[in-house]
């Protein structure tokens, strides 16, 4: 037997070397089918061949960026106003009926006398030209006392025209004097100043109505006590 295997192995051996790659090159032809490759069965036995690279591509998550919201603009608050003063309101008093006034003047004590009375009209024709809101004249003729208001009369000033008519029907001539020396042309007649007198006395103001006179007090006293004197 082993002589057999010997001379075989001989034999082989001893073809010329063409032979024994032909065989080889041949067997393996007979093996590839078709429908198979070598680089298929390479692969299956582990041999090494060149193996198709899949390209595996990661799924990258699409990253969003966070809507930045932009605050709202925000108007400017007005500028303050500057802080507006409102006009006072003016109120004007009720104009008071002379009526209501000749009587108020009468209760204080104030006596024009029973042949004086009043109305109203144009203080010009007898006493010229008088400026203001409210005016008066007082004069005699016949024995009477006249007294005419224009305009809305103060109350002292329907206080001293009564006080005039007062006066005129009763002062006499040395109270006319004692006053007349003391006013020293500060008030337009003694008449006037000895009125005004009576009015400080009654009224307990001056009523600025004959000049710059200002009776004082004790005089006014003097002239309230001395005007029904008969010498």
């Amino acid at each position: 037997m082993l002589i057999v295997i010997l001379a075989a192995a001989a034999a082989w051996v001893s073809r010329p070397p063409g032979a024994r790659s032909g065989r080889a090159l041949v067997a393996d032809t007979r093996k590839i089918t078709p429908g198979h490759s070598l680089r298929a069965r390479a692969v299956r036995h582990g041999a090494v061949g060149t193996i198709p690279t899949a390209t595996i591509t990661a799924p990258v998550a699409a990253v969003t960026a966070p809507a930045v919201t932009a605050p709202a603009a925000t108007a400017p608050a007005p500028a303050a106003s500057a802080a507006t003063t409102p006009d006072p309101v003016v109120v004007t008093p009720a104009t008071v009926p002379v009526a209501t006034l000749v009587a108020q003047v009468e209760a204080a004590g104030i006596e024009p006398g029973s042949n004086w009375s009043w109305s109203m009209g144009d203080t010009a024709i007898h006493c010229g030209a008088i400026t203001g809101a409210g005016t008066g004249c007082t004069f005699g003729a016949a024995g009477l006392e006249y007294t005419v208001f224009a305009g809305s009369p103060t109350l002292a000033l329907v206080a001293h025209e009564l006080a005039n008519a007062e006066t005129q029907n009763d002062a006499v001539p040395s109270l006319l004097g004692e006053v007349g020396a003391a006013e020293v042309g500060t008030s337009w007649s003694p008449t006037d100043a000895v009125a005004s007198c009576l009015v400080v006395h009654f009224m307990g103001v001056n009523d600025n109505a004959a000049g710059a006179w200002q009776c004082p007090a004790t005089l006014a006293s003097i002239v309230a006590d001395h005007i029904h004197d008969t010498t």
